[in-house]
């Protein structure tokens, strides 16, 4: 369902030869805020240590700019992407995250923008790279937008924020989720609700967070989404979530899949 909605905006579709796997299980976490300014201050003070062979000055630089970005960091992410465990994700996702926190916005290159699922106040997606092991989503948020809980079988995310502030919420599924086209209730616990400003970053993956969903003010906001597939398209959904938790120290809510 993903690769056909990309298709049908004329943005992306998956090469016949690439090749992902992934295997089963769950991580429920709680709330995990990513703060790299250690992590570049080591750069700066050890770059050999810290920064793998290859890659180049821009990143102990401020403000590392797009080209660079791409060149230097898809050899590294393809070494990591072979790990699809739960803790291999995790460290893809966060060197990803490392790198994607030091990106000069002004360089990021304006996609071609299209209504997204037809909501209103609309919220507009577009391809801003296509590459292996992951493509990059460039999402605009109108005022008061609200992008409603979707799941991301097989895929993780790495959302950095560009422009204005988004509340975002992760969910985890409670065991065993039904059919996409079933009815049946089931449960979700609330991992993540946070504010995104520019510059700061969200992760999910195939394993842990898998569930998000946006709501904005009335500035609206801007991002990018670092997305990688772990193993076959499965499609997606939106999720229909209660307002109110059935319990409120664990946050798990009743929720089912809705269509738009």
């Amino acid at each position: 369902m993903i690769n056909k909605w990309l298709k049908k905006i004329c943005l992306f579709s998956i090469g016949k030869n690439e090749k992902t796997e992934v295997r089963s299980g769950i991580l429920e976490e709680r709330r995990r805020l990513l703060w790299l300014p250690v992590a570049a201050a080591s750069a700066m003070l050890f770059p050999r240590r810290v920064w793998p062979n290859g890659i180049s000055s821009a990143f102990v630089r401020e403000g590392m700019d797009w080209k660079d970005f791409l060149k230097d960091v898809s050899p590294r992410a393809k070494e990591l992407h072979k790990d699809p465990s739960i803790k291999g994700q995790d460290a893809y996702l966060y060197w990803l995250a490392s790198m994607a926190a030091r990106l000069n916005f002004d360089s990021i290159p304006n996609g071609k923008l299209r209504t997204f699922a037809n909501l209103n106040p609309p919220v507009e997606t577009g391809l801003a790279h296509r590459g292996i092991p992951f493509f990059i989503i460039e999402w605009k948020m109108s005022a008061n937008a609200f992008l409603p809980p979707h799941n991301h079988p097989n895929i993780s995310v790495c959302t950095l924020c560009t422009q204005g502030e988004a509340r975002i919420r992760n969910f985890n599924p409670n065991g065993k989720t039904p059919a996409f086209d079933s009815k049946k209730e089931f449960s979700v616990q609330e991992t993540h609700n946070e504010i995104l400003t520019a510059g700061r970053i969200n992760t999910l993956s195939a394993k842990r967070d898998n569930i998000h969903e946006f709501r904005v003010g009335k500035d609206g906001a801007r991002g990018i989404d670092i997305t990688t597939y772990h193993g076959k398209d499965e499609g997606f959904s939106f999720l229909d979530i209660d307002t109110k938790p059935n319990d409120e120290f664990n946050r798990t809510y009743r929720a089912t899949w809705k269509k738009f």
